[in-house]
């Protein structure tokens, strides 16, 4: 892999390091005139990292060398940002508080972990898309009781738009990666709720990673009596994340957000790093792990030469591929496909799945496209069938997908032993 001038400056702004800045001050200083603002800009937005950016940007005093276009788009970005971190947090505070008055412990995961914790040194730098709380098993019903009851909506309420979606909504016809969490709901400020069953399922290593493992360590919070905050151990949160990026492969893009959750984490607990390679290696995740720590280390503390060196190096080039792809819908499409169609367990799962998409059921075509006249419901099928034709993503069957597909398979194997 060739890095481009592009690549190599969003490598160098993700993380407060010393070598990243110097890394940032050579770009800007001696390559500022190959720096294409708008190109930089989407793609930072692409990979969840545009407050990064600019944070980083402004603590290595380069910030103002930047056109006033794009000094103000970053501006901008950051401060809606800043806006959703705050919203996300009151809202996650809301729910637990809710749930935790029911007697539910409710564990944030991923982004609303990160943020809850204070991870992240302001307000906005690290991205969310959607809150997500682990909760036992046992309490999930009552829990989307409780969420209904806070505005949380899931698809199927009246208030909720249709859209055609691929899988009917029958457990049989879904991963068991996909069964991590309940449908997801929107709040009455837009905000997404994912509540979820366990952390992860490792379809490959045949685990799961719930409730009972993440366990978690109790936090309470300033002036609310009797409400405890419960947050997942540090190593933990660490594993829960690579899976997410290196393992279940639909968000890929992400790496580099990625990243910069372990950085921040590791400067806060270094204690961690030693806790999370027990765990990986516990479930079977050291290959992933391992790999995470090797690309965290090169985007802290490399220089540019290493950089380009480890983007001729196979599997770290492998990595950068995915952090840094412009096109993260094809290779997550790729990934579920793969899963999905996998014949290799039983030729007939693999089949009743390919039938499950084209004939899906009467309730998957009703939430998709409203109720039918009376016997008009089998009009509904060639609908929906050119409607995923249309929204395919062709490219995600090139070879090129494919084979970095396989290469990150690989990375995510089963592994039991290394530390």
């Amino acid at each position: 892999m060739i890095l481009t001038t592009t690549d190599k400056l969003l490598l160098s702004a993700l993380l407060p390091s010393a070598a990243s800045r110097a890394r940032l001050r050579y770009l800007l200083t001696l390559h500022s005139s190959e720096l294409d603002w708008k190109l930089i800009l989407r793609r930072a937005d692409l990979h969840g990292i545009t407050p990064l950016l600019r944070f980083n940007l402004k603590n290595s005093n380069l910030l103002e060398t930047l056109p006033a276009q794009a000094r103000e788009a970053l501006d901008t970005a950051t401060h809606l940002w800043a806006a959703r971190h705050l919203a996300c947090r009151s809202e996650a505070l809301r729910l637990v508080r809710a749930l935790n008055a029911a007697q539910i412990t409710a564990i944030p995961l991923k982004g609303m972990a990160l943020i809850l914790g204070g991870y992240y040194p302001q307000a906005g730098l690290r991205t969310a898309a959607d809150m997500d709380l682990l909760i036992p098993p046992a309490q999930i019903a009552e829990a989307e009781r409780i969420a209904h009851k806070c505005g949380y909506l899931a698809k199927d309420h009246p208030d909720a738009l249709p859209g055609t979606t691929l899988l009917p909504p029958r457990a049989n016809h879904r991963l068991p990666a996909e069964m991590n969490h309940t449908e997801a709901r929107r709040g009455p400020g837009g905000l997404m709720l994912e509540l979820h069953r366990r952390a992860f399922h490792y379809a490959r290593g045949a685990r799961d990673f719930g409730f009972a493992e993440m366990g978690g360590q109790t936090v309470r919070r300033a002036g609310e009596t009797g409400f405890e905050l419960h947050l997942p151990a540090a190593e933990d949160l660490c594993l829960h994340l690579v899976h997410h990026v290196l393992v279940d492969l639909r968000s890929t893009h992400l790496i580099l957000r990625t990243m910069a959750d372990l950085f921040f984490i590791m400067q806060r607990e270094p204690q961690a790093l030693d806790k999370l390679k027990d765990r990986a290696a516990e479930i079977g995740l050291t290959g992933a792990v391992q790999s995470a720590i090797e690309l965290s280390a090169l985007i802290r503390e490399g220089t540019l030469a290493e950089l380009d060196q480890a983007g001729r190096d196979a599997r770290t080039a492998t990595l950068l591929e995915a952090a840094l792809q412009e096109r993260p819908g094809t290779m997550a499409l790729a990934a579920w496909l793969f899963e999905y169609f996998d014949v290799k367990k039983t030729l007939r799962g693999g089949l009743r799945s390919l039938l499950a998409v084209a004939f899906t059921s009467r309730e998957h075509l009703v939430r998709d496209f409203g109720a039918p006249s009376a016997g008009k419901a089998y009009f509904y099928y060639p609908r929906r069938l050119f409607d995923l034709l249309g929204k395919f993503d062709w490219q995600s069957l090139h070879p090129i997908t494919l084979r970095r597909l396989m290469r990150l398979r690989k990375i995510g194997r089963p592994q039991t032993t290394g530390r």
